[in-house]
């Protein structure tokens, strides 16, 4: 069995043994507070025909319905189905820096969650199209290959943090290097790279690079993360405070965008630069550099699926829920118990 969305089961874990020990604890008060102001003898006989045991067995049910809604929403998946899945568009390989400078907040949160959602926006608008991802900081590798897997590509964005590469720096050429050797030589059609990154390459031979991959047929797109006026990056220590990022000098550090060098590296591998600003900012990528061009046709693949069996839990969510409504918590009282409640002095000074 999988789980589309474990964050639910993780939630009940923590929700259903909290919720129980508040309902433990409202019934104690509760008690505490009917003590104050009735007397234990008449408490017991207008009490009469309460049962404990359905009270008991009602929140019961009311927990267990809980449990199975939060599993529900954690969308549970077993069996598999074979789809086959042809992939027909372009080969578009997004590299995004997650260097230490990616943690710089002029792009709110912060540049690399801009760029994680930046590339989830491209991957909604390149239905058509397989997507892989490269990182990079002071190294580079390949974190998804080409596929038309959109949850395998977004996973892979998602797990994307700047402590992923140990090395620090900004490595565009081997990144460039490391995207273009992605591509199937004999795959056809036009194959893309999307480079997001703030532009400050600490090593030599971008350009270079650059100019190798449009010897390949790879044409290169820039996306801007930050301001050129920059800002100052800073991490949180152990106990949440706030400390500022210091060079060698004891100086704090501050990133800047640059933009110049991205505008080179788009010009020589026949692409453009746009900087990210807002969601709109893949859309109008993907509209004026990528759709245009002609698309490939692929071979179709076999791809296993689960299935999504959600709706059994809710369905039997649904069915506790009703059964805890038709179980009275009030059981039948007898005439034997009746005789003793209506003859009780205690009952008849209430009621009088």
């Amino acid at each position: 069995m999988n789980l589309g969305q474990p964050f639910f089961v993780y939630l009940a874990g923590f929700l259903l043994p909290a919720t129980a020990l508040f309902l433990w604890w409202a019934w104690r008060e509760k008690q505490r507070a009917i003590s104050l102001f009735v007397r234990s003898r008449l408490l017991a006989q207008l009490t009469v025909g309460v049962s404990r045991k359905r009270q008991v067995l009602k929140s019961t049910l009311s927990g267990i319905a809980v449990a199975l809604l939060l599993f529900s929403l954690a969308r549970p998946q077993w069996g598999m189905t074979e789809e086959e899945a042809r992939s027909r568009g372009l080969d578009i390989m997004v590299a995004i820096d997650t260097s230490k400078s990616m943690l710089a907040a002029d792009l709110k949160p912060n540049r690399l969650e801009r760029a994680r959602l930046a590339a989830q926006d491209l991957m909604t608008v390149a239905k058509e199209d397989r997507l892989g991802l490269v990182a990079f900081a002071g190294g580079a590798f390949l974190q998804c290959p080409l596929t038309i897997d959109d949850e395998a590509f977004r996973q892979t964005v998602l797990q994307l943090d700047t402590d992923i590469i140990p090395q620090g720096g900004t490595a565009l050429s081997e990144a460039i290097d490391i995207a273009v050797n992605s591509f199937s030589k004999d795959s056809g059609g036009h194959r893309i790279v999307v480079l997001m990154t703030d532009g400050e390459d600490h090593e030599e031979g971008v350009l270079e690079a650059a100019e190798r991959a449009a010897k390949e047929g790879v044409r290169i797109f820039t996306i801007g993360l930050g301001s050129p006026s920059g800002e100052l990056l800073f991490t949180t220590d152990p106990y949440g405070n706030k400390v500022f990022v210091k060079d060698s000098r004891g100086n704090a550090v501050k990133s800047r965008l640059n933009e110049d060098l991205l505008k080179q590296i788009a010009q020589k591998a026949d692409g453009f630069y746009l900087p990210l600003q807002n969601s709109r900012t893949m859309a109008t990528l993907y509209e004026r550099g990528l759709a245009p061009l002609p698309k490939r046709e692929g071979t179709a693949k076999k791809m296993r699926r689960f299935q999504e069996q959600f709706q059994w839990p809710l369905a039997l969510a649904a069915f506790v829920l009703m059964l805890e409504v038709f179980i009275a918590d009030h059981r039948r009282v007898n005439s034997g118990e009746s005789r003793v409640l209506s003859e009780s002095p205690s009952w008849s000074r209430v009621s009088a």
